[in-house]
């Protein structure tokens, strides 16, 4: 993939858009920036969706469980949680992408997956 200096930011950009869902409606803080991506955050639970870019770039979501105390937990992988809950196969949630156009699908099949997801999750 030819480097694009602005994809980082157009990846930010579409990942605010695609995720907003966790912030309309179901309870999540603002996105933060962190290094190479977003934090989303609720009381029980953290989502991060980085994009890490080079030859073979890759977007990666990983939701990590918050106790009440603010302790983290180990978290997972999206794909992996995605096949745990019975949503469909690991394959739905692609990371690798090797073109600007493929890095901003990777956000929406990831926001789609998330929020197949959600529901399924244990209430705390």
């Amino acid at each position: 993939m030819v480097k694009r200096p602005q994809l980082p930011e157009e990846f930010r950009a579409e990942a605010r858009s695609a995720f907003a869902f966790l912030v309309e409606g179901e309870g999540f803080a603002p996105p933060e920036d962190i290094d190479g991506g977003l934090r989303y955050v609720r009381a029980d639970l953290m989502v991060r969706v980085w994009f890490l870019g080079g030859a073979e770039s890759e977007v990666l979501t990983r939701l990590i469980p918050l106790a009440p105390d603010g302790t983290r937990g180990k978290g997972a992988w999206l794909d992996d949680l995605y096949k745990a809950a019975a949503c469909g196969p690991a394959q739905d949630v692609p990371v690798f992408a090797s073109t600007r156009r493929g890095v901003l699908r990777r956000v929406h099949q990831h926001a789609e997956a998330l929020r197949r997801l959600l529901p399924r999750l244990p209430v705390p």
